[in-house]
């Protein structure tokens, strides 16, 4: 039950930032961009619907969530940064199981945080590999950094003093560690320029 909360709290936030993304388009009466923008959208949001109804997901679903995702905020952002995405060799996409969408809050925040204050095209990398029996997310930008001065996004939106995902995705990771065993976490490193983070929990199969 208390998985199931924390996940009916993930989806809300998702969508609230995804809207914010709609707006800038329906504020210029962009109607073509619009149209395509909104079409994308309910396909991620159909994805983010089916997906939160189980606890964990095959690996490439939620990848293909996540690029989805990305290339909301990409176009948005007027093609401000790109993205690459890489899976272990040794991973099967299919076979692994991932809670859904546990690593978004931090993607969310390196468009957010490090692609809106980075002067210059950015690059944000999505990494997937297997450690031992612990299967480890990076994610790497290289944008301001953590320490930077906050930019209100381009649609006018008010800058986000704390992040809620962040929150719930470390309450959610606890849960994991406690049902699953191994180790379940995440850790920050600060690069330059950019940031990285690395979340890991142990190695779930089909």
């Amino acid at each position: 039950m208390e998985t199931q909360a924390l996940r009916s709290q993930m989806n809300p936030h998702f969508i609230f930032n995804a809207l914010n993304s709609v707006n800038a388009y329906v504020q210029e009466n962009d109607t073509a961009n619009a149209t395509s923008f909104l079409t994308k959208f309910a396909r991620v949001m159909r994805s983010v619907l089916e997906n939160s109804r189980h606890a964990e997901v095959p690996l490439q679903e939620d990848l293909d969530t996540l690029r989805g995702y990305i290339d909301l905020e990409r176009k948005r952002m007027q093609d401000k940064f790109d993205y690459s995405v890489e899976v272990d060799p040794a991973i099967d996409p299919l076979e692994v199981m991932v809670p859904p969408l546990v690593v978004q809050p931090f993607v969310e925040n390196a468009i957010w945080h490090g692609m809106a204050g980075k002067e210059g095209k950015g690059h944000i990398l999505l990494k997937v590999e297997q450690r031992g029996q612990q299967l480890v997310w990076t994610i790497e930008d290289d944008g301001a950094g953590r320490h930077a001065k906050k930019v209100a996004p381009t649609d006018g939106a008010p800058v986000k003093k704390t992040s809620l995902g962040t929150t719930i995705t470390r309450a959610r990771l606890d849960l994991v560690r406690k049902q699953y065993g191994g180790e379940a976490g995440f850790r920050y490193t600060d690069l330059p320029p950019g940031t990285r983070v690395e979340v890991e929990i142990p190695l779930m199969r089909a």
